[in-house]
């Protein structure tokens, strides 16, 4: 019987291919755009009449999109992208992953269709909850191309759920926060990944990132306590000594290379020797 049925699935593809292949041959002679894709049934239509093989169908649409949309002689082929991805391949077989995370690099990198890109991945991540590697690729787009720091920080945030989601996706849920300014809770979190680092060049890494962001968040401290100074005596503090002195600090702090910091007698801000090891803070 299921030889049979196998049998039967390649001639209905076969007649089916052959009738497509008359009707699109007609077509490309009056260079109608997006010709080779007008006839391709929906994934619908494609999961009924395959009896229980529409994984294999899947698989053979992903091939050949892969080999159209790597045609650059094809002026229009990107028209339908949606359609062959999202409502043919995804409704054939939800949980085949690759046609999602190609599909979405297709629309956003090659057409420039982020829209797409983020409409497909979301189809997918609805369809496969729990499975990192497509909230990482949304996350990676919000992050890379689109610059929306929250809505990759979310991403992140959702593929870190999945145990088995790799190291690097925490380093970039912890990053997003320091992009988005808040580099207290940067700080939380690099000092995590830098305290359970099982390898050196990860605890080197997270280090740099301790080493500014505690500079940073040090500095942002002593600010708002030299204002607070100002507001209860009137005038601005000449050293940090004087903040001791007010009770606003219990001592002179210093920053992760135990150097003590000190206020800049031209500005009356908060300084410190040490300089960032990573560019951008």
């Amino acid at each position: 019987m299921g030889t049979f049925r196998a049998l039967l699935v390649l001639l209905l593809g076969g007649l089916t291919a052959a009738s497509s292949a008359l009707r699109v041959e007609r077509l490309r002679q009056v260079n109608a755009p997006g010709h080779h894709l007008l006839y391709l049934p929906s994934g619908r239509y494609l999961k009924a009449v395959t009896f229980g093989y529409e994984g294999l169908v899947a698989d053979l649409v992903y091939i050949w999109s892969i080999q159209y949309y790597s045609n650059y002689q094809i002026q229009d082929r990107y028209t339908y992208l949606d359609q062959v991805y999202r409502r043919v391949i995804a409704e054939l077989d939800p949980h085949f992953l690759d046609p999602y995370l190609v599909g979405s690099m297709i629309m956003s990198v090659e057409a420039g269709r982020d829209d797409l890109a983020m409409l497909l991945l979301k189809e997918g991540m609805e369809k496969n909850p729990g499975v990192w590697i497509l909230p990482f690729q949304a996350g990676f787009l919000c992050y890379n191309k689109l610059h929306d720091y929250a809505c990759a920080r979310d991403f992140f945030q959702q593929a870190l759920r999945d145990p088995e989601a790799p190291a690097p996706v925490r380093r970039l849920y912890a990053e997003m926060y320091n992009r988005l300014g808040d580099r207290r809770t940067s700080l939380k979190y690099w000092a995590e990944i830098h305290d359970t680092a099982d390898s050196d060049y990860v605890r080197q890494v997270s280090w740099m990132h301790v080493h500014d962001l505690k500079i940073d968040v040090d500095l942002e401290d002593l600010a708002g306590l030299v204002r607070r100074y100002r507001e209860l005596r009137g005038e601005s503090p000449r050293r940090l000594e004087d903040l001791v002195r007010a009770g606003l600090l219990a001592r002179i702090p210093t920053d992760p290379e135990g150097k003590p910091y000190f206020l800049d007698p031209a500005t009356g801000q908060a300084r410190c020797e040490s300089r960032h090891l990573l560019q951008g803070h």
